[in-house]
């Protein structure tokens, strides 16, 4: 008699590249949870001065979406078949962020969002 596997199949995580205007990704433990999470400057070593196609360029090259608050620069770089960019509103305390990001991305596949500009909405 064959024993049959049935292993459950897992989604894969999303590769998030923190822009440099947030902080270190410890402050985020619920994203930290559900993605793999790197910042631009203390981990990835670059300028807090970069040039968002420099980040965009190296999220390409680490395979990364860009978690950005410059939505509308940084939509303009992205490319089909390359990692897209999730931006988000300026405002939000780290909290809030780890919740927001944490929820949007509960569930999804990152493939889906290869070559897309996503803007997450606040909901009030």
């Amino acid at each position: 008699m064959s024993k049959v596997n049935h292993k459950q199949v897992k989604k894969k995580k999303f590769k998030l590249l923190l822009d440099s205007a947030f902080a270190k990704p410890e402050f985020f433990p619920q994203l930290k949870k559900k993605a793999n999470l790197a910042h631009t400057v203390h981990d990835l070593g670059l300028s807090t001065q970069a040039e968002d196609g420099e980040i965009y360029q190296r999220a390409v090259k680490e395979d990364r979406f860009v978690l950005t608050v410059n939505f509308k620069d940084f939509k303009k770089l992205v490319k089909k078949d390359k990692p897209g960019i999730i931006g988000i509103e300026s405002h939000l305390a780290n909290q809030e962020i780890d919740n927001l990001v944490s929820d949007f991305i509960s569930g999804k596949d990152p493939e889906d969002f290869v070559g897309k500009a996503i803007k997450i909405k606040v909901r009030s």
